[in-house]
């Protein structure tokens, strides 16, 4: 999806809102809808599967991990690879950003 879709999108889910409520409403809908197309580090934990940007704690560097289901349960589980590979996201400290919204 093109850059000009997602705002076509946007602008179509607010267009009811606009000159209706007060600006607070349509700010924070607009906030929510542009996560997934520029992300913010934040330390929400990922909540559904997904590309993420990952910061580890310190100086790493930021990196793009697959968040997932588990192979045996449904816990969503990021591949940090070897030595660790999947493990719980729940568990892995530092800031994320996402889910990232696939190329067109």
């Amino acid at each position: 999806m093109t850059l000009y879709a997602h705002v076509e999108v946007i602008y179509q889910s607010l267009a009811s809102l606009i000159g209706t409520h007060e600006a607070q409403v349509v700010r924070d809908r607009l906030e929510r809808d542009l996560r997934h197309v520029i992300p913010q580090w934040n330390d929400d934990v990922p909540n559904c599967p997904g590309w993420y940007w990952y910061k580890p704690p310190g100086v790493g560097e930021p990196q793009l991990l697959l968040v997932g289901h588990g192979r045996i349960d449904t816990k969503l589980m990021a591949d940090l690879g070897p030595p660790n590979n999947l493990v719980d996201v729940q568990r892995i400290k530092g800031q994320w950003a996402g889910p990232l919204i696939p190329p067109s």
